[in-house]
């Protein structure tokens, strides 16, 4: 069977990146034996409806129609391309050795969106994964924003594991960034998102409306 194309070119570098950073932080890749190519986004459902809307708006434009499940208490975008998987695999190999301005707002963008947390004077980012921080780290100070890193460890189901922590100074909201969370705090950062928003709900739609049907037509 052919592979089906998707156009990639039909959203810009700081979009691609932006896509990249956000799997980077809580996505899931994964093929088994019969030949099907997954990959997962996980969001939080109670607060992270906003960035499931722009995800998706983003997908749709390439020629990706995932769709929306919720499971153990996690909003869950799938899209079911072997095209993008191979994508993303791609690119994971070489983050650290991008210079692209556009790159890397993109990618730090998708990244707090995914594992940030963001308040009024404090962009924070956490994953399990020092290397990842650790390319993040210094694409910050490619920007010139200051930073900090520390490691904390902390107990899940009565096992102790380290989180990596990544302090990045709240400078990063005068870029011409695409972050959600940094949107709800500062405003004003994002004008794309509302000249698309309308967009971004029929997509978000769409994306329910075909893991409704896939559920009444396994």
């Amino acid at each position: 069977m052919p592979l089906k194309t998707i156009n990639l070119d039909a959203i810009n570098v700081k979009e691609k990146a932006y896509l990249i950073g956000i799997i980077a932080g809580d996505g899931y890749l994964y093929h088994d034996e019969w030949g099907h190519y997954k990959t997962n986004i996980y969001l939080n459902p109670s607060k992270d409806e906003d960035i499931a809307k722009y995800v998706i708006f983003l997908l749709e434009k390439v020629g990706i129609n995932p769709y929306i499940m919720h499971h153990h208490g996690c909003l869950i975008i799938r899209l079911n391309s072997k095209a993008f998987f191979n994508f993303i695999k791609g690119e994971s190999k070489n983050i650290q050795n991008n210079s692209d301005r556009d790159y890397i707002v993109g990618f730090i963008s998708g990244f707090i969106d995914s594992d940030g947390y963001v308040s009024n004077g404090e962009i924070v980012i956490s994953n399990v994964k020092k290397e990842i921080i650790d390319i993040t780290n210094n694409f910050c100070r490619k920007l010139n924003i200051n930073t900090k890193i520390w490691k904390q460890n902390t107990f899940c189901k009565c096992k102790m594991f380290s989180i990596w922590r990544l302090r990045i100074g709240t400078k990063f909201k005068y870029e011409k960034h695409y972050s959600q969370k940094l949107n709800r705090i500062y405003g004003g950062a994002l004008p794309i998102i509302a000249s698309i928003y309308s967009e971004m709900n029929d997509a978000y739609k769409g994306g329910v409306a075909r893991k409704s049907r896939r559920a009444h037509n396994p």
